[in-house]
């Protein structure tokens, strides 16, 4: 059976106009293959209202950006998923070009079930002026590993190397400094690099959370979004 992708592109800020183009390009390639069955939820419809409706039927998450370490941020700020309800990835694989969410969320997830999360353990940060040559190795990444079917640690190394390349692609030096600390952050949870337990979520996160929800305002603040921008 063909695996079904949900590709998540909130645009909202600086950051998010770069990553959405990426988000574009990976669309792109896959819109005209017929192997590949996909849903978006794009721009205003990143809400977690349709992520709850559409994430259920779909087997892989395609998420760019933001993320906080414990939740990937939809639309308007909007918290999609967070380590209390983490379990909404069990079953699931996800990809996330997004900051931090590996470093919690990605633990909460893979221990809930989560077949393998991709994620960063640090703030994302790319320069305006070299922004293709950061794009293009997440959504290769992302091409190999979820239309090619190539295996994760293959796609892991490939996307080191990948960083490596773009790295020799250009003179600026805050470009190469930020290739490297994202190559440096980026990782993958799944069975062959487990993460290590997280603590479990208290009664209390859990109703703080449900009252959140249920009263709509679950949500981040810009400062949380730490994606780092440079011209």
């Amino acid at each position: 059976m063909t695996e079904k992708l949900l590709v998540v592109a909130p645009r909202f800020d600086t950051a998010t106009e770069y990553s959405f183009d990426w988000a574009g390009d990976f669309l792109k390639i896959i819109e005209d293959n017929p192997n590949v069955e996909y849903s978006t939820l794009l721009e205003k419809m990143a809400t977690k209202s349709n992520f709850d409706q559409f994430m259920p039927s779909h087997d892989i998450l395609i998420f760019f950006d933001h993320g906080i370490k414990d939740a990937l941020i939809g639309q308007g700020l909007e918290k999609l998923v967070t380590n209390v309800t983490a379990g909404k990835f069990a079953g699931k694989k996800v990809f996330t070009m997004a900051c931090l969410s590996a470093l919690e969320l990605g633990k909460y997830a893979y221990h809930s079930g989560c077949l393998e999360y991709w994620g960063a353990i640090e703030s994302i940060g790319f320069t305006l002026v070299d922004a293709d040559l950061f794009g293009e190795v997440f959504v290769q990444g992302a091409y190999e590993r979820f239309v090619l079917g190539l295996p994760i640690e293959e796609v892991m190394e490939n996307m080191q190397n990948h960083f490596v390349e773009q790295m020799d692609k250009t003179t600026n030096p805050w470009t190469k400094v930020w290739l490297q600390k994202d190559k440096d952050m980026w990782v993958c949870w799944h069975e062959g690099n487990k993460p290590e337990t997280p603590k479990a979520i208290s009664l209390i996160q859990k109703i703080i959370n449900a009252i959140l929800n249920f009263l709509g305002i679950n949500f981040a603040t810009e400062k949380d979004c730490k994606f780092d921008v440079l011209s």
